[in-house]
């Protein structure tokens, strides 16, 4: 994991370990073939700073399960298993910040591409300030050659470690080109996603996003903004449903939104200035009420905030 330095206790298969003791076996399938399914939850101080909340933490390891069931494994934790797991670690790791968890489950052993066990699990989390910069400012996208992988190939809507090589190889291109991230288009030429982001646009009035029988994940940051986009007084309709690539150039706003990206502006598509070329009144007013829902300064629908036990609780 990326990005900064990792908290010293982590989870592996049903047991809270040393950090460094998580590692996944060079034989083992989740590793030579691929075979990973994973979920990537954010943590948020509250603004009050009393404490840690994860965000939509049960429905992403809901998410988890049904990826793994697809992936073929046999003896997949449950949701609430993996739940529990996760707010004891950040609890035992006394996080008191912004961060990060990456949730793994894989295959095991050294068996055959169409193993089905063991069944390994592993949780890491890091520290993961927010970039206000990046935020403000935007990125500048190119819309790929690459093609989105189907859903009857390698279907986009399971969170499998497989499916990031498709982003991989389209993000290398557009940052060899000099862009900051890539969109993706499926077979059909309909706009799907970028690496890692799910994507939207705001024309006459509209806040459009493509569907998810489009070449998406069905992302838990995208459910949250649809719910919250007709709130914000600034729009008419919210509308899934298929989108050009020309229409990422008429559009007034576009922005991309994730667990790891939050809410992003794209300023540039092709070197075509988006709208004014800055952030949008629709972005800003969608982070400004995404960060106060995920930092409880507005109320969140029941089960999204996770707060994080203390120490003491998790030793009692």
């Amino acid at each position: 994991m990326a990005g900064g330095t990792i908290y010293p206790v982590g989870y592996l298969d049903g047991a809270f370990v040393d950090a460094a003791e998580v590692r996944l076996p060079l034989l083992a399938p989740g590793v030579t073939y691929a075979a990973s399914v994973f979920e990537g939850i954010r943590g948020y101080l509250s603004h009050e700073g009393g404490g840690v909340a994860l965000f939509r933490l049960h429905e992403h390891m809901e998410r988890l399960v049904r990826s793994a069931r697809v992936l073929g494994l046999d003896e997949i934790p449950s949701a609430e298993e993996m739940t529990a797991a996760t707010l004891d670690l950040i609890a035992r790791n006394g996080v008191a910040e912004d961060c990060y968890i990456r949730a793994q489950v894989y295959l095991g052993g050294d068996g055959e591409m169409t193993a089905r066990g063991p069944t390994g699990v592993a949780i890491l989390a890091r520290p993961r300030p927010q970039l206000p910069d990046r935020l403000e400012r935007g990125l500048r996208c190119q819309v790929s050659n690459w093609r989105r992988n189907a859903d009857n190939a390698s279907p986009p809507r399971i969170k499998a470690a497989a499916n990031y090589f498709n982003g991989r190889l389209a993000g290398l291109q557009a940052k060899a080109d000099g862009y900051d991230t890539a969109l993706i288009l499926t077979e059909a030429g309909k706009v799907a996603e970028a690496p890692g982001a799910c994507l939207a646009i705001v024309r006459d009035d509209q806040f459009i996003t493509p569907s998810v029988t489009e070449g998406i994940l069905e992302s838990l940051t995208r459910d949250t903004i649809l719910r919250r986009a007709g709130r914000i007084g600034l729009l008419a309709d919210v509308v899934e449903r298929p989108i050009d690539r020309t229409e990422l150039y008429a559009a007034s706003e576009v922005m991309l939104f994730g667990t790891g990206m939050e809410i992003v502006p794209v300023v540039g598509i092709d070197r075509f200035e988006i709208g004014a070329g800055r952030r949008g009144p629709v972005t800003k007013a969608l982070q400004d009420d995404y960060f106060a829902l995920v930092r409880g300064a507005t109320d969140a629908p029941g089960g999204w905030l996770s707060p994080v036990p203390s120490q003491k609780e998790t030793q009692t």
